[in-house]
């Protein structure tokens, strides 16, 4: 049942490149603002899962090490592409109001969903906590980084603070991409065997990974990800150039747009698979390896480059977020943390993560 309410899932969202043409369209045109961002926001909903697919394709094809790099690089390529627009384009707020909100849809819409999914029949289920220690801990200390220049503006008064804050945030971001490349390594490497999935677990059927399923064409693979990843670009710098327009327009903040609107479409189909995975008590360990991967990869991966490359292109993005983003940050990853400690999680466990995150949505959307 799971794998086929995916498969019409997917059907349907993949009818959405319709959008594609139409938001190119609309933005070379000069159509109404609200209409570029409905059509290139559309578009970007099947291309962030083809993308996604495909990286998983060749991540399978080539391996897990050059397998991680590449999911490292597609796994999040929306964030990616949005943030390194604003970035470009000097919004930095943007580009963090997008990273904060794609960890808050990862750690409590899908890791809610995927509690859910799994333990709604059953009575109490338990994490493999060998697995959810080392990637909580792992969270903790990426948020710590992430919150520190926070802590630190807030805490001292000084004309030139601006500028350290700055270089702290830059130090503090190669620290980060170390600790990401050992990551790697701890995952790929020298603890493999702790986040390999379970055999004839719901995930690996869906995905037809097995033996006797034909090697994918490379070349073809390869096309379709360079493809849909260019058309992310373009769909993305459309976007944003209509989004002041729409939010005056229709009312609806930038940070809404920017926080919860983006990473729900960059995220959905990555939700879909791993809550259709977790049904009935399902793999929900490697579910959850799965979204808090995607977490790391936007914390220490994503976040950390966006502030290398402002520096490489003399825009000062920092790691100091707003103080609502960081209090929100410090306060979703506390409470999955304890979620994950406990070891042990039913259904309400996961209905309180999607509750807290429908309270932070009405949050930002009043702001």
């Amino acid at each position: 049942m799971p794998l086929t309410t995916v498969r019409y899932a997917m059907i349907t969202v993949n009818s959405l490149l319709l959008f594609l043409p139409l938001g190119v369209i609309a933005a070379l045109l000069n159509w109404n603002s609200v209409l570029v961002s409905v059509f290139n926001f559309l578009a970007i909903l099947p291309l962030s899962a083809i993308v996604s697919d495909a990286s998983d394709t060749l991540s399978d094809y080539f391996g897990d090490l050059v397998g991680g790099l590449i999911n490292a690089t597609f796994g999040n390529a929306v964030e990616l592409s949005t943030g390194i627009l604003a970035v470009a384009s000097g919004d930095t707020y943007f580009a963090q109001s997008v990273m904060i909100g794609s960890i808050l849809s990862d750690i409590l819409l899908i890791m809610g969903g995927c509690l859910i999914s799994a333990s709604y029949s059953k009575h109490i289920l338990y994490f493999n906590m060998a697995q959810t220690g080392s990637l909580s801990s792992l969270m903790v200390v990426t948020a710590v980084g992430l919150i520190l220049p926070s802590v630190l503006y807030a805490t001292f008064t000084s004309v030139d603070l601006g500028d350290q804050v700055l270089s702290f945030s830059r130090g503090t971001s190669a620290v980060l991409l170390v600790l990401y490349a050992g990551y790697l390594y701890f995952q790929l490497g020298t603890h493999r065997h702790l986040f390999q999935q379970e055999p004839n677990s719901p995930l690996e059927d869906q995905s037809g990974n097995d033996e006797n399923k034909e090697k994918p064409d490379l070349s073809k693979t390869v096309l379709t990800l360079v493809a849909s990843g260019i058309s992310i670009v373009i769909c993305a710098h459309f976007f944003l150039a209509s989004v002041p327009a729409t939010s005056a327009t229709t009312g609806i903040s930038k940070t809404f747009i920017a926080t919860i609107l983006i990473p729900i479409t960059s995220n959905c189909p990555e939700g879909v698979a791993v809550i259709a995975a977790s049904f009935g008590g399902g793999d929900v360990n490697f579910a959850i390896s799965v979204i808090v991967s995607s977490i790391l990869q936007i914390g220490l991966f994503a976040i950390p480059f966006l502030v290398m490359l402002g520096w490489l292109i003399g825009v000062p993005m920092t790691l100091f977020f707003e103080t609502f983003q960081t209090l929100v940050l410090f306060f979703a990853i506390l409470v999955v943390n304890q979620v994950l400690k406990d070891a042990k999680y039913t259904y309400l466990h996961g209905s309180m993560l999607i509750g807290l995150y429908v309270i932070l949505s009405l949050a930002f959307w009043v702001r």
